[in-house]
């Protein structure tokens, strides 16, 4: 049994692993080698500081991106056969280790809240929760859309940026955006206005058969429901993925019908200089200011 840095086992044995580990999970979470690459890429995954364990094949794994002194878990799991005798605890430990080697001072990640074996993982290790992240799917509305105003997708993104209350999940962070446009990804842009000023903006990517939020940011309930709208165009269903419980976004789906298909715990765990204790669990969590 041995643990090594992901990057050893190539991006394609490695993607055939993230899928037995996710083989079986609470929802489909199987990726071609492409989307795989996309993912590592598009969130600075960092294979040299992710960490697979290895018994007589690839058993476990637990990715781990880094930007500046912040991580974040981009999964992590175990094949099915090799479960229940903790090597995905221990890749994780590993790559929180390394995360902390690399100079983080914290680590993000996500958690469906029906993953009760996962939750009580992280709640060992040291994660606290800090918020919730609904995933909501709009069904197509086929009602007259709102007005609104398209515009560059970089001048959305920075009225959003000015705007938001509280700080984008990791996938739908400003340098995911920045990573998926690089990829060759074309963002929209659209602005609501109310009294001739600009009350809310969103950033989207538009496919033939479904919309798909990455940003939005409005000064109400209604605004940000009307922009919403106005990027579904009343003729395609909407998504918008981890977005915060309580927040204009999500109270305005709720009120038009959308369907919340995964609620997820946001959590962080605070590294300290050496990121484990000498017993080997992670240090103590700390504010972050």
């Amino acid at each position: 049994m041995r643990v090594q840095p992901a990057a050893l086992l190539g991006t394609s044995r490695l993607c055939e692993l993230f899928n037995e580990g996710f083989s079986d999970y609470l929802v489909t979470m199987q990726l071609s080698e492409v989307a795989f690459r996309d993912h590592v890429g598009a969130n600075d995954i960092d294979l040299d500081c992710s960490r697979v364990v290895i018994d007589d094949r690839p058993a476990a794994f637990a990715l781990v991106a880094r930007r500046g002194g912040a991580g974040w878990v981009g999964g992590m799991g175990t094949a099915p056969a090799y479960r229940r005798r903790g090597l995905g605890e221990r890749a994780l430990l590993a790559g929180v280790a390394a995360a902390a080697e690399r100079g983080c001072r914290e680590l993000w990640l996500e958690v469906i809240d029906e993953n009760r074996a996962a939750i009580a993982l992280y709640d060992k290790l040291g994660f606290e929760v800090v918020r919730d992240l609904i995933v909501w799917s709009l069904p197509a509305q086929g009602d007259s859309v709102p007005a609104s105003r398209p515009v560059e997708p970089e001048q959305a993104q920075a009225w959003i940026a000015a705007h938001r209350v509280s700080r984008e999940p990791w996938q739908r962070a400003d340098e995911t955006l920045d990573r998926v446009r690089a990829r060759g990804t074309r963002f929209r842009g659209l602005m609501v206005e109310r009294d001739g000023k600009v009350a809310g903006a969103v950033v989207y990517r538009e496919d033939a058969d479904l919309i798909t939020t990455f940003q939005v940011a409005a000064i109400d309930d209604d605004v940000a429901a009307d922009v919403l709208l106005a990027a579904a165009g009343g003729a395609r269903p909407l998504r918008l993925a981890n977005a915060p419980d309580g927040e204009a976004p999500s109270r305005a789906l709720e009120r038009l019908g959308a369907v919340a298909t995964a609620r997820q715990h946001e959590m962080r765990l605070g590294l300290g200089s050496s990121g484990l204790s000498p017993g080997g669990r992670p240090g103590a969590p700390r504010s972050s200011g």
